[in-house]
């Protein structure tokens, strides 16, 4: 699920920064991104890119074996699936935007020099989630949603199309790839409180067993 949202996330944010307005689903997204202090956002990343061996040890990792096959088996769900679709038939250029991403990190894994079971900690990757999220405008976001839920019928149905999504079905694909268990006991280990984490989208998009 944690990854699920991460890859969401990024979706949303290259789908709005690369496609031409129109009064859509679309539209929503990029109101959503102009809100984003995108330039510091950035910046802090590209200063743990650059300079944090934690947050580089990670990133070779996302390009091994490992995460590829986590990659496969998520976009193998037929619930991911028929979010992807629904976005492309809102005018959302799910696919593109995940080509972008998959052509970023590697389509065809490659075998990493650094595992993170071995020899990455999380600290690097805890510091930049923090400075991330401590620029985030999170009063403005969430006024920002009510408003979209309010104002925007293809906003609400996108978030209702969420909601609908069988949570018990990710928890089985969360519960069944050894890859993904993998990362997220290296994650808790380290102190990432994943669980917590699970507990919170949970509650937000009103998912239960």
């Amino acid at each position: 699920m944690k990854l699920l949202t991460i890859i969401s996330f990024t979706l949303v944010a290259s789908v709005a920064l690369s496609l031409p307005s129109a009064r859509t689903l679309q539209d929503d997204f990029e109101d959503f991104v102009t809100a984003l202090p995108l330039e510091d956002i950035v910046a802090v990343a590209m200063r743990y890119f650059l300079t944090d061996k934690e947050v580089q040890a990670t990133v070779q990792y996302i390009t091994g074996p490992e995460f590829a096959a986590i990659w496969d088996q998520l976009f193998a769900l037929k619930e991911v699936l028929d979010i992807l679709n629904y976005l492309e038939e809102a005018g959302v250029r799910a696919y593109d935007a995940l080509d972008e991403l998959a052509d970023l990190i590697g389509v065809k894994p490659v075998k990493p020099s650094v595992r993170i079971r071995q020899h990455v900690s999380t600290r690097g990757l805890n510091d930049l989630i923090e400075e991330v999220v401590a620029l985030l405008p999170q009063q403005k976001l969430r006024e920002l949603f009510e408003q979209k839920m309010a104002t925007s019928a293809e906003f609400k149905a996108f978030f209702e199309k969420l909601q609908s999504t069988e949570f018990q079905n990710l928890m089985d694909f969360a519960n069944n790839s050894s890859e993904l268990q993998s990362l997220l006991d290296e994650l808790r280990e380290h102190g990432v409180d994943v669980d917590r984490f699970f507990e919170l989208v949970k509650g937000f998009f009103g998912w239960g067993y």
